[in-house]
């Protein structure tokens, strides 16, 4: 990747650009994919940065295990929640309203983190290629400036770190990850991939399902965040991976999922305690399915190649409601 990154600029516009032409993407989104790579090989080539940080999300899904087919821009980061926790176990036994004061001094002492120590260790690692500060509507994000060559109104001029402390590393492994660019043109690179940790897929999939679940149960009056349809396609398209299965046989790292959620992200109106074999929900209706419709339809350019629609999108998610409905002893049957 440091090979490409010292390009002059007009050198790495024209690769960008060759690369576009033959991924059928446009130039911005080959583009900031580079300058991704680059920012989380940066990350966790460094030793301090690669002790506290896990990669997962999206973007994993995309870059770790190619499962997905859309561009996901930002990243997301768990931070070892042992630099902010002081002498406190989150996982110990304590009534529900203890457990809410120690989330929330827990992502508060990350934002102090973040701003007063993280930030300048991010910085040291991507710079003089490029800068880094924190976000101003949001402290838990740090945005990193790349020389952009290409705008889209579309795309953000930056790569945004969503680093959070209220995330599990379990189960985690150590995987290598490709740009675009690297891929179309390799021999421009000394180094074609770089190495990260990252989230097991697994463990994302039950992560996604529980997210489509709260919403399936999200009241009247309560909007849907922007930008949540990446969520129903990328559940799809796990459900039509060898992942699916692999997560349907592992019940209990789904029973982990949904007691983090309940100890971490308590809402009383999502219904954890239903995200089990027999009361599974992951298809929406009313305000929410409008919502995920509108929404869906706006990250058609996000998407490469083929773009499912919405009603193919659900019957992906429907047949993985199924079988998880239905498939309390999954491991008798593949």
């Amino acid at each position: 990747m440091e090979s490409v990154a010292l390009f002059t600029a007009a050198q790495r516009r024209e690769l960008f650009l060759e690369t576009a032409a033959r991924k059928r993407m446009t130039p911005s989104i080959v583009e900031k994919d580079f300058w991704v790579c680059w920012a989380l090989g940066r990350l966790f080539a460094n030793s301090t940065l690669s002790r506290l940080l896990m990669f997962k999300g999206g973007t994993s899904l995309s870059k770790v295990f190619n499962l997905i087919h859309r561009f996901s821009e930002d990243i997301d980061l768990v931070l070892d929640w042992r630099v902010v926790v002081g002498q406190e176990n989150p996982m110990g036994q304590r009534s529900a309203s203890k457990q809410a004061i120690l989330n929330q001094a827990m992502n508060d002492n990350a934002m102090n983190y973040i701003c007063s120590e993280l930030l300048a260790k991010i910085s040291s690692a991507v710079t003089p290629t490029c800068h880094c500060e924190i976000a101003s509507e949001d402290l838990f994000v740090v945005n990193i400036q790349y020389p952009a060559a290409f705008s889209d109104s579309y795309l953000r001029p930056n790569i945004r770190l969503d680093i959070r402390p209220l995330a599990s590393w379990i189960p985690s492994h150590d995987y290598s990850i490709r740009s675009y660019a690297s891929e179309a043109f390799p021999e421009f690179f000394l180094n074609p991939s770089c190495n990260v940790k990252s989230i097991c897929a697994e463990r994302t999939f039950w992560e996604k399902a529980t997210i489509l679940h709260h919403e399936a149960h999200r009241p009247e009056g309560s909007a849907q965040q922007l930008r949540y349809s990446r969520h129903y396609y990328d559940l799809a398209m796990m459900a039509l991976s060898p992942v699916k299965n692999a997560a349907l046989k592992d019940l209990e790292l789904l029973n982990d999922v949904v007691e983090f959620k309940r100890r971490f992200y308590s809402r009383g109106w999502a219904r954890y305690e239903n995200a089990i074999p027999g009361s599974f929900r992951l298809v929406p209706r009313g305000h929410v399915l409008a919502a995920v419709e509108t929404d869906y339809a706006q990250m058609r350019n996000m998407i490469f190649g083929r773009y499912p629609n919405l009603d193919e999108i659900l019957s992906h998610t429907a047949n993985s409601v199924f079988i998880v409905m239905t498939t309390t002893n999954y491991n008798d049957n593949s």
